[in-house]
């Protein structure tokens, strides 16, 4: 079946992708866009705590700007104002741990019905579906067993051995791409020597020629 074939390409290049970005990069993202984008009750908070982080700071800025003993009526003022603050800043920052560390175990387990929950279902739905028939009397029948297995009709490729093939080659191709993309980076930060110090180091021991003439004369 040329649909299963893809179908299990299609799963295990998504895999992939997860596996090499990080559940937990890929949460702190979702986590970002839903607290700047969508309406909710987290969003509420964030943008509320941002505000009083603001005011915290200005506030902070002021009281420091004022003698606690020439003005103190109004030292004393700011210095509540200040406390209240931080007070509201924690309450909100304990809020939003919450409402974060909920969100991220929201999508780990979306992560994982998308990723291992479909493998299985794939597997267990396609397992006694030949992905695509092997050239007949190519391999040893031992090759062939292992390759319909676990449910497959012999001489062909089961949906699980399939699984094994695509997983191992595409992981590989993830982490080759990762690897070249790292050491691509390395080198544009390296930063290479200007034309004018080289020339400078090539030049110097022509310069002390005449001082060392100068001392023999």
């Amino acid at each position: 079946m040329l649909s299963v074939l893809w179908i299990v390409i299609g799963v295990v290049v998504f895999s992939a992708t997860i596996a090499a970005i990080g559940s937990d990069n890929l949460g702190e993202y979702v986590w970002y866009l839903w607290t700047t984008f969508v309406p909710s009750q987290a969003a509420s908070n964030v943008k509320q705590l941002r505000e009083i982080q603001r005011e915290a700071i200005t506030v902070s800025t002021e009281r420091s700007n004022t003698s606690s003993q020439d003005e103190f009526a109004k030292w004393a003022k700011l210095n509540r104002k200040v406390d209240k603050l931080r007070g509201e800043i924690e309450k909100l920052n304990a809020a939003i741990s919450t409402q974060r560390a909920f969100f991220k175990s929201q999508v780990r387990r979306l992560i994982w019905i998308s990723t291992t929950g479909m493998k299985i279902f794939v597997r267990i739905k396609y397992r006694k579906a030949a992905v695509f028939w092997l050239p007949k009397g190519m391999f040893p029948y031992w090759v062939e067993w292992m390759l319909s297995f676990t449910s497959a009709p012999m001489g062909s490729v089961s949906v699980s051995a399939w699984f094994m093939i695509t997983d191992y080659a595409i992981k590989g191709a993830v982490a080759f791409a990762i690897s070249k993309t790292a050491e691509m980076a390395i080198a544009k930060r390296k930063v290479p020597v200007p034309a004018a110090k080289l020339s400078d180091k090539k030049t110097g021991p022509e310069k002390k020629v005449p001082r060392q003439e100068k001392k023999s004369q």
